[in-house]
């Protein structure tokens, strides 16, 4: 998890990314994953389904649902798309910009602000970012395969075995996220979580 704070007077401004590589579940969308041999996958759909899931981890966790945000997810899915199509992966752009950059280049604003003593702090939001190919998390079962929910449930599983990503996930302020999906070449999958 990375951390990048600004101080001013009575003002602390706060945000985190979280990055994870590795062995996390990924999608294809219907045309792409055929031709690759994958499963068949609706990646609005999957994106839906990793949103239901991680309300769940929040409602375990005695935390209100984030609500599905329209213009987070857009950013969100411009951003996996930016890299599968630039084929890099991090929460920094080869431009040097952040999520925070991206979400003000949309005219998305997000301030949280928090606090009564010593000192008010602001929240500017937070991101989780993930790759993978969809084949490693399909298992078939009866030989039926629910690509969609093994996903869904691969991705949530992996972020929230991350500390980092975990407490995203769980910060008790965010209200609202949107989850994007882009497929890369070669069936590589990438999936971003943007927060406010």
């Amino acid at each position: 998890m990375r951390k990048n704070t600004i101080r001013i007077p009575m003002l602390l401004v706060l945000f985190s990314f979280c990055w994870l590589a590795g062995p996390v579940a990924s999608a294809a969308n219907r045309n792409d994953s055929r031709s690759a041999g994958q499963p068949a996958v609706d990646v609005a759909r999957l994106e839906s389904r990793i949103h239901d899931l991680i309300n769940q981890e929040r409602k375990n966790a005695g935390l209100p649902a984030l609500a599905w945000n329209q213009a987070l997810q857009q950013i969100a899915r411009n951003y996996s798309q930016d890299m599968a199509t630039r084929n890099f992966f991090s929460h920094t752009d080869p431009e040097g910009r952040n999520f925070v950059q991206r979400y003000r280049r949309a005219g998305f604003k997000c301030a949280i602000r928090k606090g009564f003593f010593f000192g008010i702090s602001t929240n500017l939001g937070g991101e989780n970012i993930a790759y993978n190919h969809l084949s490693s998390a399909i298992v078939r079962r009866n030989g039926q395969a629910d690509a969609e929910a093994q996903f869904a449930a691969a991705v949530v599983r992996q972020w929230m075995t991350s500390p980092s990503h975990r407490r995203n996930i769980l910060t008790r302020h965010y209200r609202r996220e949107g989850i994007g999906i882009a497929i890369g070449k070669n069936g590589k999958v990438l999936i971003t979580q943007n927060f406010c």
